[in-house]
């Protein structure tokens, strides 16, 4: 049954791009457009679980970019592999690629069950969410992850917040998958990169705001290699899904970050100014809507 009068703020996934949904954040404190449930995936998830239990926008952005450019960060293994791409002027797909040729990388592949260990991810995820059930938020929260078992989306609300957001962070290939109930739990992004649908069957809010912080797709050039024709068709297939789920949507917000990729954890206060830049252009429309949809049931 509808919530009535509720508004639901979705925060989709893709990576350092996330840092604009604290941006968006920022407006819709500034312009008390009220967030009643939320749901986020992958850096969604990490965003919207500490706002979930600490409702400032201010604050979570400051503790985010303090922990982003610090040394221990930047020092990480998994993060100095990212660095690389940022300093070649490439993205991560293509640094991996390199990475076959020339590292352990191929290995990994071929007999791990992922490139990286999970205690890479668990560090990020512990410096920005703390150890925390989802009992303890504030302002209801779920989190979709994909069970690579069943091949169903799971509605994560209940338990450990740090498992359930290393589930949805955990790319599959990338990070070894989340055990959880005789669950294999990853990265659902793979299947809607922003979670609208999940927002209406775990809440049913009368008003959805959706964060779309995907990349768009590009007039391409001649397609040379086979590994790009590959790429090139995921990523139409992946913008397909997410209009589809946006299409649900009652407000679609899209901060305009260029193509930094989601690897790029540079300039990192521009893409935080892009979250706002995108909201400000809706805020006054978003508060138009649910203004008058809570007068309507008060």
């Amino acid at each position: 049954m509808e919530e009535k009068g509720t508004t639901c703020l979705v925060l989709g996934g893709g990576g350092a791009r996330g840092l604009s949904h604290l941006g968006v954040l920022q407006v819709l404190e500034r312009e008390s457009v009220r967030v009643d449930c939320l749901v986020g995936t992958s850096v969604g998830a990490i965003v919207g679980a500490a706002y979930a239990l600490e409702p400032d926008a201010q604050t979570i952005t400051r503790r985010a970019l303090s922990y982003l450019t610090s040394t221990s960060f930047r020092n990480d293994t998994f993060k100095k592999v990212l660095l690389r791409s940022e300093a070649a002027g490439t993205n991560f797909f293509k640094n991996l690629l390199s990475g076959i040729r020339k590292s352990y990388i191929f290995s990994n592949l071929l007999r791990k069950p992922s490139i990286f260990p999970s205690g890479h991810l668990e560090a990020v995820i512990s410096d920005l969410v703390p150890d925390k059930t989802f009992a303890d938020t504030r302002i209801p929260f779920a989190v979709p992850a994909l069970d690579v078992k069943s091949g169903r989306e799971v509605l994560l609300s209940r338990g450990s917040l740090r498992k359930a957001v290393l589930a949805s962070c955990s790319l599959p290939g990338f990070f070894p998958p989340v055990e959880m109930d005789g669950m294999l739990l990853a990265d659902a992004g793979v299947i809607g990169p922003v979670p609208v649908n999940a927002a209406t069957t775990c809440f049913q809010p009368a008003s959805i705001i959706a964060v779309d912080i995907t990349s768009q797709i590009d007039h391409c050039p001649a397609l040379t290699r086979g590994i790009d024709a590959i790429l090139r068709v995921e990523s139409i297939a992946g913008k397909r899904l997410n209009d589809i789920e946006l299409a649900r949507a009652d407000f679609v917000i899209r901060p305009q970050v260029g193509k930094k990729y989601w690897s790029d954890f540079s300039d990192l206060d521009a893409i935080v100014s892009a979250g706002v830049a995108a909201a400000e252009e809706k805020v006054a429309a978003i508060r138009s809507l649910v203004g008058s949809r809570k007068a309507a049931v008060g």
